[in-house]
Protein backbone atom coordinates (compact mmCIF):
# COMPACT_ATOMS: atom_id res chain seq x y z
CA UNK A 1 0.00 0.00 0.00
CA UNK A 2 1.31 3.60 -1.25
CA UNK A 3 1.74 6.01 1.94
CA UNK A 4 -1.19 9.09 1.56
CA UNK A 5 0.56 12.43 2.35
CA UNK A 6 -1.28 14.57 4.55
CA UNK A 7 -0.51 17.73 6.02
CA UNK A 8 0.92 18.00 9.15
CA UNK A 9 -1.48 19.22 12.18
CA UNK A 10 1.86 20.64 13.86
CA UNK A 11 1.25 24.17 12.52
CA UNK A 12 -2.36 24.31 13.01
CA UNK A 13 -1.73 23.64 16.76
CA UNK A 14 1.33 25.98 16.84
CA UNK A 15 -0.98 28.80 15.54
CA UNK A 16 -4.02 27.90 17.65
CA UNK A 17 -1.43 28.52 20.86
CA UNK A 18 0.29 31.08 19.28
CA UNK A 19 -2.89 33.30 19.50
CA UNK A 20 -4.09 32.60 22.27
CA UNK A 21 -1.10 33.42 23.91
CA UNK A 22 -0.47 36.83 22.15
CA UNK A 23 -4.67 37.59 22.82
CA UNK A 24 -4.85 36.44 26.39
CA UNK A 25 -1.61 38.71 26.94
CA UNK A 26 -2.91 41.57 25.26
CA UNK A 27 -6.39 40.82 27.85
CA UNK A 28 -4.23 40.57 30.73
CA UNK A 29 -2.39 44.00 30.02
CA UNK A 30 -5.79 45.49 29.33
CA UNK A 31 -7.44 44.61 32.76
CA UNK A 32 -4.28 46.13 34.54
CA UNK A 33 -4.72 49.15 33.05
CA UNK A 34 -8.11 49.38 34.41
CA UNK A 35 -8.98 52.00 36.42
CA UNK A 36 -6.27 53.92 34.78
CA UNK A 37 -4.98 56.10 37.37
CA UNK A 38 -1.41 57.78 35.33
CA UNK A 39 -1.31 60.43 38.87
CA UNK A 40 -0.63 57.42 41.69
CA UNK A 41 3.09 56.82 41.08
CA UNK A 42 2.14 53.73 43.28
CA UNK A 43 -0.16 52.50 40.82
CA UNK A 44 1.53 53.22 37.73
CA UNK A 45 4.67 51.64 39.19
CA UNK A 46 2.89 48.22 39.97
CA UNK A 47 1.24 48.76 36.47
CA UNK A 48 4.76 49.04 34.79
CA UNK A 49 6.21 46.12 36.38
CA UNK A 50 3.47 43.89 35.91
CA UNK A 51 3.39 44.38 32.01
CA UNK A 52 7.00 44.09 31.67
CA UNK A 53 7.40 41.18 34.04
CA UNK A 54 4.64 39.62 31.53
CA UNK A 55 6.33 41.30 28.50
CA UNK A 56 7.49 37.58 27.52
CA UNK A 57 4.30 35.65 26.60
CA UNK A 58 3.59 37.29 23.60
CA UNK A 59 7.06 36.81 22.25
CA UNK A 60 6.72 32.92 22.91
CA UNK A 61 3.06 33.67 21.11
CA UNK A 62 4.90 35.37 18.09
CA UNK A 63 7.35 32.79 18.20
CA UNK A 64 5.04 29.58 17.74
CA UNK A 65 3.43 31.95 15.45
CA UNK A 66 6.28 32.08 13.42
CA UNK A 67 7.21 28.49 13.61
CA UNK A 68 4.01 27.42 12.15
CA UNK A 69 4.34 29.62 9.16
CA UNK A 70 8.01 28.44 8.99
CA UNK A 71 6.89 25.18 9.28
CA UNK A 72 4.33 25.66 5.83
CA UNK A 73 6.21 27.61 3.47
CA UNK A 74 9.91 27.45 4.68
CA UNK A 75 10.09 30.97 5.16
CA UNK A 76 9.99 33.49 8.24
CA UNK A 77 7.70 35.58 6.62
CA UNK A 78 7.18 35.50 3.09
CA UNK A 79 3.71 35.35 1.97
CA UNK A 80 1.97 34.22 -1.39
CA UNK A 81 -1.19 36.82 -0.57
CA UNK A 82 -1.30 40.36 -0.14
CA UNK A 83 1.39 41.48 3.55
CA UNK A 84 -2.22 43.65 4.81
CA UNK A 85 -3.94 40.80 4.26
CA UNK A 86 -1.94 38.40 6.28
CA UNK A 87 -2.39 37.15 9.60
CA UNK A 88 1.89 37.62 9.73
CA UNK A 89 1.58 40.86 8.84
CA UNK A 90 -0.49 42.12 11.44
CA UNK A 91 1.17 40.23 14.31
CA UNK A 92 4.69 42.01 12.92
CA UNK A 93 2.41 45.38 13.39
CA UNK A 94 1.62 44.06 16.96
CA UNK A 95 5.65 43.44 17.37
CA UNK A 96 6.16 46.81 16.36
CA UNK A 97 3.63 48.69 18.62
CA UNK A 98 4.81 46.28 21.60
CA UNK A 99 8.40 47.34 20.65
CA UNK A 100 7.76 50.47 21.37
CA UNK A 101 5.62 50.72 24.31
CA UNK A 102 8.91 48.54 26.01
CA UNK A 103 11.06 51.23 24.98
CA UNK A 104 8.67 54.02 26.14
CA UNK A 105 8.73 52.48 29.47
CA UNK A 106 12.37 52.29 30.34
CA UNK A 107 12.20 56.23 30.70
CA UNK A 108 8.72 56.41 32.66
CA UNK A 109 9.12 53.68 35.02
CA UNK A 110 12.95 55.46 35.90
CA UNK A 111 11.18 58.73 36.19
CA UNK A 112 8.10 56.78 37.99
CA UNK A 113 10.48 55.30 40.68
CA UNK A 114 12.07 58.12 41.26
CA UNK A 115 8.95 60.37 42.14
CA UNK A 116 8.01 57.11 44.23
CA UNK A 117 11.10 56.95 46.25
CA UNK A 118 10.82 60.70 47.03
CA UNK A 119 7.33 60.23 48.05
CA UNK A 120 8.10 57.23 50.47
CA UNK A 121 11.17 59.28 51.57
CA UNK A 122 8.84 62.82 52.33
CA UNK A 123 6.52 60.50 54.10
CA UNK A 124 8.67 58.87 56.34
CA UNK A 125 9.91 62.30 57.41
CA UNK A 126 6.53 63.76 58.03
CA UNK A 127 6.26 60.34 60.53
CA UNK A 128 9.88 60.90 62.17
CA UNK A 129 8.60 65.03 62.67
CA UNK A 130 5.63 63.52 63.87
CA UNK A 131 6.76 61.11 66.03
CA UNK A 132 9.04 63.31 67.74
CA UNK A 133 6.37 65.96 68.44
CA UNK A 134 5.34 63.07 70.45
CA UNK A 135 8.50 62.64 72.18
CA UNK A 136 8.13 66.00 73.35
CA UNK A 137 5.05 65.80 74.72
CA UNK A 138 5.18 62.47 76.78
CA UNK A 139 8.64 63.78 77.87
CA UNK A 140 6.99 66.88 79.15
CA UNK A 141 4.03 65.04 80.74
CA UNK A 142 6.28 62.60 82.34
CA UNK A 143 7.95 65.57 83.72
CA UNK A 144 4.86 67.47 85.40
CA UNK A 145 3.68 63.37 87.10
CA UNK A 146 6.86 63.35 88.29
CA UNK A 147 6.52 66.84 90.28
CA UNK A 148 3.48 66.56 90.96
CA UNK A 149 4.16 63.49 92.68
CA UNK A 150 7.12 64.77 94.76
CA UNK A 151 4.59 67.50 96.22
CA UNK A 152 1.92 65.41 96.95
CA UNK A 153 3.15 63.24 99.79
CA UNK A 154 0.00 61.25 99.79
CA UNK A 155 0.13 59.51 96.07
CA UNK A 156 3.71 59.32 96.89
CA UNK A 157 2.86 57.18 100.27
CA UNK A 158 0.46 55.20 97.86
CA UNK A 159 2.99 54.77 95.54
CA UNK A 160 5.67 52.64 98.49
CA UNK A 161 2.63 51.13 99.73
CA UNK A 162 1.74 49.14 96.55
CA UNK A 163 4.67 48.02 96.10
CA UNK A 164 5.50 47.17 99.42
CA UNK A 165 1.81 44.97 99.40
CA UNK A 166 3.50 42.67 96.79
CA UNK A 167 -0.29 42.79 94.97
CA UNK A 168 1.46 44.19 91.70
CA UNK A 169 3.75 41.51 89.56
CA UNK A 170 5.34 41.35 86.37
CA UNK A 171 6.25 44.51 83.81
CA UNK A 172 3.25 46.71 86.22
CA UNK A 173 5.80 46.52 89.47
CA UNK A 174 8.80 46.89 87.68
CA UNK A 175 7.02 50.19 86.16
CA UNK A 176 6.36 51.09 89.26
CA UNK A 177 9.47 50.63 91.19
CA UNK A 178 11.38 52.66 88.20
CA UNK A 179 9.28 55.35 89.12
CA UNK A 180 9.83 54.74 92.60
CA UNK A 181 13.71 54.57 92.14
CA UNK A 182 13.11 58.27 90.25
CA UNK A 183 11.47 59.35 93.29
CA UNK A 184 14.36 58.83 95.17
CA UNK A 185 16.87 60.47 93.50
CA UNK A 186 15.08 63.47 92.89
CA UNK A 187 14.34 63.95 96.81
CA UNK A 188 17.78 63.51 97.22
CA UNK A 189 18.59 66.19 94.03
CA UNK A 190 15.36 68.05 92.60
CA UNK A 191 17.67 69.31 90.30
CA UNK A 192 17.77 66.59 88.78
CA UNK A 193 14.51 66.26 87.07
CA UNK A 194 15.41 68.40 83.79
CA UNK A 195 18.21 66.49 83.42
CA UNK A 196 16.38 63.14 83.44
CA UNK A 197 13.45 64.33 81.11
CA UNK A 198 16.44 65.52 78.81
CA UNK A 199 18.09 62.26 78.59
CA UNK A 200 14.94 60.52 77.73
CA UNK A 201 14.29 62.88 74.92
CA UNK A 202 17.43 62.40 73.54
CA UNK A 203 17.38 59.01 74.01
CA UNK A 204 13.85 58.46 72.04
CA UNK A 205 15.52 60.75 69.27
CA UNK A 206 18.32 59.12 68.49
CA UNK A 207 16.04 56.22 68.26
CA UNK A 208 13.37 57.37 66.17
CA UNK A 209 16.07 59.14 64.15
CA UNK A 210 17.79 55.63 63.26
CA UNK A 211 14.82 54.44 62.34
CA UNK A 212 14.19 57.18 60.17
CA UNK A 213 17.72 56.62 58.03
CA UNK A 214 17.31 52.70 58.03
CA UNK A 215 13.47 53.76 56.32
CA UNK A 216 14.97 56.08 54.01
CA UNK A 217 17.88 53.72 52.83
CA UNK A 218 16.01 50.85 52.07
CA UNK A 219 13.53 52.89 50.09
CA UNK A 220 16.54 54.52 48.05
CA UNK A 221 17.26 50.82 47.45
CA UNK A 222 14.11 49.12 46.91
CA UNK A 223 13.87 51.95 44.46
CA UNK A 224 17.21 51.65 42.66
CA UNK A 225 16.70 47.47 42.47
CA UNK A 226 12.91 47.91 40.96
CA UNK A 227 14.41 50.82 38.64
CA UNK A 228 17.29 48.76 37.16
CA UNK A 229 15.45 45.16 36.85
CA UNK A 230 12.24 46.27 35.47
CA UNK A 231 14.79 48.89 32.94
CA UNK A 232 16.56 46.28 31.64
CA UNK A 233 14.08 43.94 31.15
CA UNK A 234 12.01 46.45 29.11
CA UNK A 235 15.02 47.55 27.05
CA UNK A 236 15.58 44.22 26.25
CA UNK A 237 11.74 43.27 25.51
CA UNK A 238 11.81 46.11 23.27
CA UNK A 239 14.61 45.13 21.68
CA UNK A 240 13.28 41.58 21.12
CA UNK A 241 10.08 42.92 19.73
CA UNK A 242 11.71 45.54 17.25
CA UNK A 243 13.96 42.83 15.75
CA UNK A 244 10.99 40.56 15.57
CA UNK A 245 8.93 43.17 13.17
CA UNK A 246 12.08 44.46 11.39
CA UNK A 247 13.16 40.72 10.14
CA UNK A 248 9.57 40.34 9.30
CA UNK A 249 8.82 43.02 7.52
CA UNK A 250 12.50 42.66 5.57
CA UNK A 251 10.94 39.50 4.50
CA UNK A 252 7.39 40.55 3.33
CA UNK A 253 9.40 42.64 1.25
CA UNK A 254 8.33 45.90 3.04
CA UNK A 255 11.73 47.64 3.85
CA UNK A 256 13.34 46.10 1.14
CA UNK A 257 14.78 48.60 -0.98
CA UNK A 258 14.46 48.20 -4.79
CA UNK A 259 17.42 47.74 -6.91
CA UNK A 260 18.28 50.30 -9.67
CA UNK A 261 17.70 48.68 -13.23
CA UNK A 262 21.52 48.87 -14.81
CA UNK A 263 21.83 51.34 -17.62
CA UNK A 264 21.57 50.50 -21.07
CA UNK A 265 24.90 50.00 -23.55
Amino acid sequence: MKATNSPSSAPIVLKIVGVILILSSLVDYISLLIPFRLSDKAWLAGAVTQLVDRGIIPMVGLAFLFIAYFLETGAFASDRVKPFLSLRFWSLVLASILGLMFLVLVPLHLNNTRQASEQAIQQINQEATAAEGQVDTQVLQRQEQLSNLLKDEAQLKRLNDTIASGQVQGDQLKQLQEVQKQLTQLKANPGALEGQAKEARNKALIQIRDRKQQLEQQARTESWKTGLRVGVSSLLLSLGYSTIAWTGFRELGIFRSRRKAPAPR
